[in-house]
């Protein structure tokens, strides 16, 4: 007895036909039949009452062919505890985030460690279209990106598993004239100074501002936060970015800087989730590590 054998009675009971089981199996019907014939005179036992119509076990076979059934689950698990453990032992995930994410994705990882997790992660802060090409050229194994309703067509060969949604807000130092309006209007807009993230999205938003009001101040550009940050309290400047980056940021400073929602006539809404290849499979501890910061995003 072995392995095939148990697999094959399992398929044809499944099936009830040699001829469509052979097909499934990838083998021809005379050495399918030949196997269980093997196999029925190791057990003598007749296992399938066989004829031009197809194979019904019979009472005995059910019996047995039960448990193969179990037989081969225990074989399967066992497999897979295997491939897990071999995973486990070199289990490295290559993440890409967009600004502010680090630190949920590194205090959720710290709390695995703590747990035992044999997990490692290497993380980096990228923007949403950089972190996107990475999982094309396989350089990352997972990233999560924000992306609006107008790309989602741009990611179509990619798996995007969408977590919450977000928007683009204007942010402001609290000594700004703009930080008591709940609403920016074009007009106060164009008056400022704007320093901005490098994110394709972000950039997008000034292109079709500038497109529907007019040039705006641009002072520079630049995917240092810090740097933004210190411009926004310092000169007065504003600044551009997605709400989920500043909600998670450690080193936004709520108490200098405030966030004021835009004209609705660009759309700002966007999907905050996790991208990767649509074959990417992730171990086992790389999946409950993502579910678990899942959590704290959510």
């Amino acid at each position: 007895m072995n392995i095939e054998q148990l697999s094959y009675i399992s398929e044809v009971a499944k099936v009830k036909s040699l001829a469509e089981a052979s097909r499934t199996l990838n083998i021809s019907q005379s050495a399918l039949s030949q196997a269980i014939t093997k196999l029925e005179a190791e057990l003598n036992l007749k296992l399938f009452h066989r004829n031009r119509t197809g194979a019904i076990p019979t009472k005995e076979g059910s019996f047995i062919v039960e448990r193969a059934q179990e037989a081969l689950h225990a074989i399967y698990q066992v497999k897979e505890e295997a491939r897990n453990q071999l995973n486990n032992s070199n289990d490295l995930l290559r993440i890409s985030v967009i600004p502010g994410l680090t630190g949920p994705i590194v205090d959720t990882y710290l709390s695995l460690k703590r747990g035992g997790s044999t997990l490692k992660i290497e993380v980096n802060e990228r923007a949403s279209f950089e972190i996107v090409d990475d999982v094309r050229k396989n350089k990352i194994d997972i990233g999560f990106i924000a992306i609006n309703k107008s790309n989602l067509d741009s990611i179509a060969d990619l798996h995007f598993n969408p977590i919450i949604r977000g928007k683009i807000l204007a942010y402001v130092s609290k000594q700004s004239p703009l930080a008591n309006t709940e609403v920016t209007t074009p007009e106060l807009l164009r008056q400022q100074t704007f320093v901005i993230y490098k994110d394709e999205y972000v950039e997008n938003f000034i292109t079709n501002f500038q497109r529907l009001y007019g040039p705006i101040d641009i002072f520079f550009k630049t995917t240092n936060l810090d740097v933004i940050y210190k411009a926004v309290i310092e000169l007065g400047a504003v600044t551009i970015g997605h709400d989920i980056s500043t909600k998670f940021n450690v080193n936004h400073p709520p108490d200098q800087i405030i966030a004021i929602n835009m004209v609705d006539s660009i759309d700002t809404s966007f999907r905050f989730g996790w991208i990767t290849k649509n074959d990417n499979i992730l171990s086992k501890e790389a999946n409950r590590y993502i579910d678990e910061v899942n959590h704290v995003i959510r």
